[in-house]
């Protein structure tokens, strides 16, 4: 991942998180909120990989896109009804799906025709490898 795209990933992961505890008390909104913020994420790294719209493997990203917010969804539902860690468990979710969208996206842009769509599976289980690991501080 180049610089940029490392960037504008982080942007976008704040953006997400900061959605995600504003809608935090109603269920499955940032969800919804979120699909217009990763077709922009997916647009800008396309421009970074020099491609055009028409060249972006839209189909995979898109169906990797929906498959992340439904696992998103899915370990929200658990802690939606407790105030306070519905926020925090929102903003994590957020981030973490964010970070993940945007390195599939950015390796799809580099590789449009060998792009293939994470399962819903795949990607729980990428999802629950990022939240087990411990950040170091750099």
């Amino acid at each position: 991942m180049t610089e940029s795209v490392r960037k504008l990933v982080a942007r976008t992961s704040y953006v997400t998180g900061a959605l995600a505890v504003v809608l935090s008390p109603v269920p499955l909104a940032d969800e919804i909120a979120f699909l217009p913020v990763f077709g922009v994420m997916a647009t800008r790294i396309a421009k970074t990989h020099g491609l055009a719209m028409r060249d972006v493997p839209w189909r995979p990203i898109v169906a990797t896109t929906v498959a992340a917010l439904a696992a998103r969804a899915t370990v929200n539902v658990a802690v939606s009804y407790i105030p306070g860690v519905a926020a925090v468990a929102n903003a994590v979710s957020a981030v973490t799906v964010t970070r993940m969208l945007g390195s599939y996206m950015d390796q799809a842009c580099g590789e449009p025709g060998a792009t293939q769509a994470l399962s819903f599976k795949e990607i729980a289980g990428r999802m629950r490898d990022a939240l087990r690991k411990p950040k170091v501080a750099t």
